[in-house]
């Protein structure tokens, strides 16, 4: 979390007790604060903004350093704060967003014990929190049941057990940890800032540093950027096991080379006209006033990691605004619809990039950024009926070359691969139905594509950005053989042929099943 960096570094450093002491005035005492509002211990002044909040450490952080060692049963007074008080304080917070996943899930609790199971970690963290240390999941369990004078859960976990442990952490925490959200002030983007080490250097750059890691950005009017250095390629080699195995190993492919086209995992930039973009094909907050498709990325990073998501964002008050569906929407900061230009424009500072820069090398959201890109295909190549074209792309482009520079448009100049498809088609006119095209007439249809795509315009904006450098980079992939030019050689989902019954005709694409369209509405920029 932003405000624990620093705390943690005074641990790091056996530092503790000669910084954060009765009337000291340093850049620690603002931090300690936001820590025991976060648990309950602490409230700021009403009348007081949490940037004007003197870093003094005075009687009242006193008073909330004693509650919270009568709580956690250490001795002291306080006056000067012991390592072991401030270490079991980060340990509270850190289980908070486990506590508040088992007080709030709903779903099916059967199988609880089986590690596919969502609250088999949260489950297992909040036992280990509470000193339930066995070898098993399970024997954790029993032990927390045995002494608590409860009935063991063979099946489903129920509702008493639940409030049973959350009741239980809760005595580890202050009066106000069931009001937190009124208790403790969302913070403000200085309030934010000031946590961070944020020097410019006379070389254009900005280093920011939380204490635990540093990243040095580019300035570049009106905002900043990093170009990364996480690929996709070596994430797939480091990180099998999270990589969803419904992924075919060709379109995983196809996605690598077109992210060598598009950008790293852990790129970011905040200068051009979508405010922030990140990840491998730069997703946005969006344009102007316009959805972005930055808000679905994260959706599906709250569904699939709702733990990591309250960790990585939740602190910092960002989320999803409702209408936020599978492919654009809004985030909200402070539950505020962020939409406007003013607001959009104040994502652009410096350590916003630094903060999402984070996340972006955390290699969960690395995996989800793939399953995004993935999904990309539904908005336009299995389009049953695409606009301007007499057949869904599925069936004109089937080779993974061909798919790869179909994709490779459609996070450039998305609105264009219909037009673009269309006269490449008309050059052709003499060829018959794609049902009956073979290697060579696909060859001949992308050999136009290519041609019409590096010039092509709608009249209003410029032509596809370094179309033809782009081409040739994925000419390349498909010369030294990871992509193929092949008709039938694109492959969607893993055994896709097997599943369809079609291991005698490779040539044959069939959109996924339970696709559907209205789902998935087209990009158009």
């Amino acid at each position: 979390m932003f405000y624990t960096s620093l705390l943690q570094d005074l641990l790091r450093t056996n530092s503790v007790e000669i910084n954060l002491f009765l009337y000291a005035e340093n850049k620690y005492v603002r931090p300690l604060q936001q820590l025991l509002a976060s648990l309950g211990f602490f409230t700021f002044p009403e009348k007081q903004g949490l940037e004007q909040t003197n870093q003094i450490f005075d009687y009242t952080l006193l008073k909330a350093i004693k509650k919270f060692n009568q709580k956690n049963k250490i001795s002291g007074d306080g006056a000067r704060l012991k390592a072991y008080s401030l270490w079991r304080m980060l340990q509270c917070q850190e289980i908070i967003p486990y506590v508040k996943i088992i007080a709030t899930y709903t779903d099916d609790t059967s199988g609880w014990q089986k590690e596919t199971h969502f609250l088999y970690d949260p489950l297992q963290k909040v036992l280990s929190f509470l000193e339930y240390k066995e070898d098993t999941l399970k024997q954790s369990m029993e032990r927390f049941c045995i002494y608590h004078g409860l009935i063991y859960p063979t099946d489903s976990l129920g509702d008493t057990i639940k409030q049973h442990l959350v009741s239980t952490v809760s005595t580890y925490m202050g009066d106000y940890f069931h009001d937190t959200e009124k208790s403790e002030k969302p913070p403000t983007d200085n309030e934010i800032a000031q946590t961070l080490s944020i020097i410019e250097t006379p070389d254009n750059k900005i280093s920011i540093n939380d204490g635990q890691i540093q990243l040095v950005l580019t300035k570049k009017a009106p905002g900043v950027y990093w170009i990364g250095n996480e690929e996709v390629g070596m994430f797939l080699q480091r990180y099998t096991d999270k990589v969803n195995p419904e992924i075919s190993k060709i379109c995983l492919q196809v996605i690598n080379q077109v992210a060598r086209n598009e950008g790293k995992l852990d790129a970011i930039n905040t200068y051009d006209q979508a405010f922030l973009s990140v990840g491998i094909f730069q997703w946005t907050l969006g344009t102007y006033t316009n959805a972005g498709e930055l808000p679905a990325l994260l959706k599906k990073v709250k569904i699939k990691y709702p733990e990591k998501y309250a960790i990585w964002f939740t602190p910092l008050g960002i989320d999803i605004a409702e209408e936020t569906d599978g492919t654009t929407g809004f985030m909200t900061l402070h539950g505020e619809r962020i939409v406007t230009l003013e607001q959009k424009e104040a994502f652009r500072r410096p350590f916003w990039a630094f903060h999402f820069w984070k996340v972006l090398m955390q290699p969960e959201f690395q995996a989800i950024q793939i399953e995004h890109a993935h999904d990309r295909f539904k908005n336009f190549y299995f389009k049953p009926e695409p606009k301007g074209l007499p057949y869904p792309l599925y069936q004109i482009i089937t080779s993974s070359y061909g798919v790869a520079l179909l994709l490779d448009m459609h996070v450039n100049r998305p609105g264009w691969i219909n037009p673009c498809i269309g006269l490449a088609m008309a050059d052709n006119a003499n060829y018959a139905s794609p049902d009956h095209w073979g290697t060579q007439e696909e060859a001949k249809i992308l050999d136009s594509y290519l041609r019409i795509r590096a010039t092509y315009t709608d009249g209003r904006n410029p032509p596809m950005t370094s179309a033809n450098e782009r081409a040739n980079q994925i000419g390349l992939a498909k010369e030294n053989g990871l992509l193929s030019r092949e008709r039938g050689s694109f492959e969607y989902l893993t055994n896709q042929w097997e599943g369809f019954g079609m291991k005698g005709n490779r040539q044959i694409i069939t959109p996924p099943p339970g696709y559907n369209p209205d789902d998935y509405p087209d990009i158009e920029q």
